[in-house]
């Protein structure tokens, strides 16, 4: 199971406004949601008064599109506590999806998994779960750039140092005089106790197959050539543990078919990634608010048989996953990129296949999984109160919720209240009511954070109305008033 659910991406809180069509009212907006500005003074009244925290676009980004979730939720949560005015159609629609995949893995693995005693003991004693061993090793190392001779006089020493040990000479005194692995020479070649997945695989294959005080025949790895001898093996009870390994051989099978069918599945759709897209992905990594073209967004990023993956699925993928995921896709190398268009797409294949072969999601669990979505989103709009948010005189609900998020950003950002992340809802609210982060916006931001910083100490109210834009200065020269 956990294996078909990896390959399906999970959504996340997204740190990037959606796109929204039109130009700000002015350089000073640092992002809009839903036609309503948060102003570069006002970021700037909530950041400058905490040192701590660097005047830098990348912190007022955050600040930004945290007023964005925060308030759009807020909006949306004060029009009607149901709930009933936000889509979460793309939410469920992702649901739906991981749910179809498992659909699939149950309909097309049928596997035998039924393991007989005499097999499952010779599986457990050849694969000793849970044991360990402890053993001295000698590593040769090759010269860097070695010619093939020089490989081959590293070979030859290896077995003439092994020829040795079996005539009867001391392998700790022969680990101290030629072992080149500087931090176990000196104690004879000593590795300590170590358990499976410790060492390197043919490392371990080797010395797990070795009796005690029995010397391997020369090993290479990465590292370069090994003599092991194994001094002590720990081995665990196999009438103990018979019940837990069943079951983890059992997953192991399972796991193996469905391994084999993705294979095959992702075999016979040719998926071919255009590295001539990648430097696309890279920019929009970069800059996930900045708005595209239709024709931009078509844009095919990895082509397979029947279908294709687009820079707007990219984009939504990119949106809907943790900020740093847009800063590592950003510096990521072709190989890397290469490598995630083709998990990205492996996915699709998934969901594709699943509806070919009929697998569907009962009604009844669908409205299961909107009315838990609904549930949790009504539970952050409680805890951030914004089911009570009530209109001061001459205020609209739009000002209200504005004022009310401006308050608790002030709270987050002095450290007195936590941070609730809205996590795959950001997105939702964004592409329905519509946001985005104005470049130029942060860049006025973050010069007056500095221009506050430099002033007599401030006493600001960043949920007063902006337009009011006073300031009470406090008095330090300690006189009377």
């Amino acid at each position: 199971m956990k294996a078909w659910r990896a390959l399906f991406p999970v959504l996340a809180l997204g740190l990037a406004g959606c796109a929204d069509s039109g130009a700000p009212s002015g350089d000073d907006v640092v992002a809009r949601a839903a036609g309503v500005e948060f102003k570069a003074e006002t970021a700037a009244e909530i950041l400058a008064p905490q040192p701590q925290l660097p005047a830098d676009t990348a912190v007022v980004r955050i600040l930004a599109d945290l007023w964005v979730q925060y308030f759009l939720l807020a909006k949306t949560s004060s029009e009607d506590s149901t709930l009933a005015n936000l889509d979460v159609t793309s939410l469920v629609e992702r649901q739906i999806q991981g749910e179809m995949v498992s659909g699939l893995r149950d309909r097309v693995i049928q596997v035998d998994t039924a393991v007989s005693d005499v097999e499952l003991r010779a599986r457990f004693e050849a694969e000793l779960p849970g044991g360990r061993l402890r053993a001295r090793h000698i590593l040769l190392q090759f010269p860097v750039g070695a010619s093939p001779a020089q490989a081959d006089s590293v070979r030859a020493l290896a077995e003439e140092l092994r020829s040795r040990i079996q005539s009867g000479e001391d392998f700790e005194a022969i680990a101290r005089d030629y072992s080149q692995d500087t931090q176990t020479a000196s104690n004879g070649g000593d590795l300590g106790s170590f358990g499976r997945n410790e060492m390197f695989p043919q490392f371990e294959e080797a010395a797990f197959a070795l009796d005690e005080g029995e010397l391997s025949d020369v090993v290479e790895t990465t590292l370069g050539l090994h003599l092991i001898r194994v001094d002590e093996r720990v081995i665990p009870d196999f009438e103990e543990r018979r019940d837990q390994f069943r079951a983890q051989l059992r997953n192991r099978i399972v796991m193996e078919a469905e391994s084999v069918y993705v294979a095959n599945l992702v075999e016979a759709a040719q998926i071919e990634a255009d590295s001539a897209g990648f430097e696309s992905v890279r920019l929009l990594a970069a800059a996930p608010d900045l708005a595209l073209t239709p024709r931009a967004l078509d844009r095919s990023l990895v082509r397979y048989e029947g279908g294709v993956l687009t820079l707007e699925e990219f984009r939504e993928w990119l949106l809907t996953n943790p900020a740093d995921m847009a800063v590592q896709v950003s510096g990521a190398s072709d190989e890397q990129l290469n490598g995630l268009l083709h998990n990205l797409t492996r996915s699709e294949l998934l969901v594709n296949d699943a509806k070919a072969k009929g697998v569907e999601v009962p009604q009844d669990r669908i409205d299961a999984l909107t009315s838990e979505i609904l549930d949790g989103v009504k539970t952050v709009a409680q805890g951030l109160g914004f089911f009570e948010i009530t209109r001061e005189e001459g205020e609209s609900s739009d000002e209200a919720a504005d004022r009310v998020v401006r308050g608790i950003l002030a709270e987050v950002v002095q450290g007195e209240r936590e941070v609730i992340h809205l996590q795959t809802i950001a997105f939702t609210l964004k592409e329905q009511y519509g946001a985005r982060i104005f470049g130029p916006g942060l860049g006025h931001a973050v010069t007056r954070i500095n221009e506050l910083r430099l002033q007599p100490t401030e006493t600001v109210d960043p949920t007063l109305p902006e337009a009011a834009g006073d300031t009470v200065t406090a008095d330090t020269s300690g006189g009377q008033g």
